[in-house]
């Protein structure tokens, strides 16, 4: 079987490094592919160029914890709310020690606006919780009794006033949330997400460098990875070489979707396995985890010589990307960023709306890979410093190709950061 590789403009992966921040980017005559060198590594070979990419990031610390939880109750106190109530998930995983799976027997944290917070979770696993959680207080229920009205017992034991609200974790889920609101009647609950999302949305320093590492090994696992992609490969093949290569940079919780040819025109895939063919688009779209922190990236790059109507859509994509980043500063609303980018698809003549760029612009990021802010049609939403979120604009051309390019970005106090090398063109799309 005849090999053949994407050409990433004669760059060595660690020239891919050579800047790490937002910029105007280069775009170079197009170049042909070339076959792959009698060398190429076989796919199983590993990827210890990447070891320790990682290294050097340290994970949250209990004292960053603590910070949260004092800045939340900040927030309860400005806005008259008498204690905060989360379930074990990712907003409890922000402000508590150690995260906990959920199940049918809940695991709740109640922290007051003064003091400090209350877990109250099952009396089997109170040893359990003990080791995870440290020295805090646990109130058990046993399995004839009510979680939620130990909730009631950590309220009171904190002097929570009557007079206050209780806001609920707005990803608390239905039967739990039911449940405290039967038990807690006689009090004014509402939804904590304002509170939560406010602590969440506006990232620190430290969180800011996890979030930097964890997307700068993406691209560099993927561009590894990317050279090893060849005719004949199926995607599967394509996203396990993609998968190996972020965990030998040191992610964990790696996912990864790959897409080949008409395939990629259905953004988050289709059912069919499908098989690389010459001349063929690949689009993959991935992410891992550094100490909870989420990447999440997206390439699409060609095997051999595109058609002219990719490779028109490939570059009307990172022209609305450029558009886009250049609306990105404080003061900026979450719909003028999608308008700058969509703007540029409609008149580079692929559909104006939803019509070829089927889906927002982009997302925020942190714990999760989807969280506020949404840079969408309509959202209002003003950024600030310290916001971070995908910039991932596409064309989808049913039955034919897709293409998405998609870099993690950060709010700074005059415009933006990449995190990351930018796509520089379709024969470069790990940088120039």
């Amino acid at each position: 079987m005849r090999r053949r590789e994407l050409l990433i403009g004669g760059a060595s992966l660690s020239g891919l490094w050579a800047c790490r921040t937002a910029g105007t980017p280069v775009c170079p005559e197009p170049a042909a592919a070339s076959p792959a060198p009698a060398s190429a590594p076989a796919p199983d070979a590993g990827f210890p160029e990447l070891a320790g990419f990682c290294d050097g990031i340290p994970a949250v610390s209990a004292e960053e914890r603590e910070e949260r939880r004092r800045r939340a109750q900040a927030a309860m106190v400005a806005a008259d709310v008498g204690a905060l109530i989360l379930e074990a998930g990712e907003n409890h995983g922000y402000f508590a020690p150690t995260s906990w799976g959920q199940s049918e027997r809940p695991l709740l944290m109640v922290l007051p606006r003064a003091g400090a917070p209350i877990w109250v979770g099952p009396a089997f696993e109170a040893r359990t919780l003990g080791e995870l959680l440290g020295d805090v207080e646990l109130l058990v229920w046993q399995e004839d009794e009510s979680p939620y009205a130990r909730a009631r017992e950590a309220l009171r034991a904190r002097d929570v006033p009557k007079s206050a609200a209780l806001a609920v974790d707005p990803l608390m889920r239905r039967f739990v949330a039911s449940g405290l609101a039967a038990e807690l009647g006689d009090r004014r609950l509402r939804s904590g997400d304002a509170l939560v999302t406010g602590c969440r949305i506006l990232k620190t320093e430290a969180e800011l460098a996890r979030l930097r590492r964890a997307n700068e090994a993406t691209k560099a696992a993927l561009a590894a990875a990317a050279q090893r992609v060849t005719v004949g490969m199926d995607e599967e093949e394509c996203a396990a070489l993609v998968r190996a290569a972020q965990e030998a940079a040191g992610l964990a919780s790696v996912w990864v979707l790959a897409l080949f040819g008409e395939a990629a025109s259905f953004p988050h895939g289709t059912r069919a396995r499908k098989t690389l063919r010459e001349g063929e688009l690949v689009l993959v779209d991935t992410g891992g985890s550094l100490h909870g922190y989420r990447s999440d990236i997206t390439r699409t790059w060609s095997i051999g010589q595109p058609s002219d109507a990719a490779r028109r859509a490939w570059d009307a994509t990172l022209a609305a990307q450029t558009a886009a980043l250049a609306v990105i500063r404080p003061g900026a609303r979450c719909h003028d960023v999608d308008a700058a980018a969509r703007d540029v698809i409609a008149k580079a003549g692929f559909g104006a709306g939803f019509e070829r760029f089927t889906h927002r612009l982009g997302h925020g990021i942190g714990l999760a890979v989807h969280e506020a802010p949404y840079l969408r049609p309509g959202n209002e939403r003003v950024l600030a410093p310290r916001m971070t979120m995908s910039n991932e604009p596409g064309i989808y051309a049913p039955g034919s190709f897709g293409v998405r390019i998609e870099d993690i970005v950060a709010v700074t106090g005059d415009g933006v950061e990449v995190f990351g090398p930018r796509a520089a063109s379709l024969d470069q799309p790990f940088g120039a």
